[in-house]
């Protein structure tokens, strides 16, 4: 089951399930739908109230077009927003580094704020802090399910399902400081800082269930920059697997529904080859079996 959040007539946020072939696509309102089984709101709200079974029970008869309607981030304030970094091995390589022995190394995971999320097709205007802007293309995994010290062998279980980000990364930060000289801390919050600038997390276009893809580690994806394919790759190529990340971070830390990974990005970021984002610019990324993420590129609104 495809599960997407529109913008609903009054302006308020809504789900609805996707049905139709590619291109004749059909939302059909959940609310609705269900009689009121399934909350108003987004995909969050779902989750928490346990509705999935409820959404999958829905009266798909009927609904609007999906190209007369609005796509909205699938959940625009997750409880978390979970990002692994340096989580393939040819991301790892190309950045200059050895390949690391995973039994010498844990997953890498650190935080992006809510307010870096952008809806599918939502214009991403670049900060003006940085002057090299980057694309990453990560699988998204979303939690429906609560849990802590989970095993790895039922970390599936936990999740609702799959969607598409791209971790938008700031490679250099440029504050204005008349002779910086970033070392050792000051380098690690310049990379930390260059992820969480405002729409830094397209992501969407919709939550595909995970019961239609059993397994996360088989997908293939691509992310273009104005149709020049820059990276392609499969989900099978992580370090850590989905499973382990879920069940690495739900030692020190409570899953809950809602809660978003992104998984780490392969190899192709325009760092490696000193490409980035320009006013202009579209990016999209895809994820078979999940959808694509278009997102468009604006420079800085002039300072007066």
């Amino acid at each position: 089951m495809r599960i997407a959040t529109y913008r609903g007539s009054d302006g308020s946020r809504r789900t609805a399930a996707v049905v139709g072939e590619q291109g004749s696509e059909q939302l059909i309102d959940l609310v609705d739908a269900t009689g009121g089984a399934v909350p108003s709101g987004d995909l969050l709200a779902l989750l928490e109230a346990d509705a999935l079974d409820a959404a999958r029970s829905a009266d798909t008869s009927g609904g609007i077009p999906l190209e007369s309607a609005t796509l909205l981030a699938p959940i625009a304030r997750p409880p978390k927003l979970l990002a692994a970094a340096a989580n393939y091995v040819a991301h790892i390589v190309e950045g200059g580094l050895e390949p690391p022995d995973k039994s010498k190394i844990i997953p890498k995971l650190f935080m992006k704020p809510s307010s870096a999320i952008l809806a599918p097709g939502a214009v991403l205007t670049l900060p003006t802090v940085s002057h090299t802007t980057d694309w990453e293309l990560e699988l998204g995994v979303v939690i429906g399910k609560a849990g802590r010290d989970v095993p790895v062998e039922r970390a599936l279980e936990h999740v609702a399902g799959y969607t598409v980000i791209n971790d938008v990364s700031a490679r250099t930060m440029d504050w204005g400081v008349a002779g910086r000289e970033p070392s050792g801390w000051d380098e690690f919050f310049d990379w930390l800082n260059g992820k969480w600038p405002d729409g830094f997390a397209p992501i969407g276009p919709w939550l595909v269930t995970a019961d239609e893809i059993p397994d996360p580690q088989s997908l293939h994806m691509t992310l273009s920059v104005n149709g020049t394919k820059h990276q392609e790759a499969s989900t099978g190529e992580m370090l850590f697997t989905v499973a382990e990340l879920i069940a690495f971070s739900s030692r020190f830390m409570t899953l809950e529904p809602g809660d978003v990974y992104a998984t780490g990005t392969p190899a192709g970021t325009g760092d490696a080859s000193g490409i980035y984002l320009k006013d202009g610019d579209v990016m999209e990324a895809t994820i078979d079996r999940i959808g694509k993420v278009r997102t468009p590129v604006r420079a800085p609104a002039a300072v007066s």
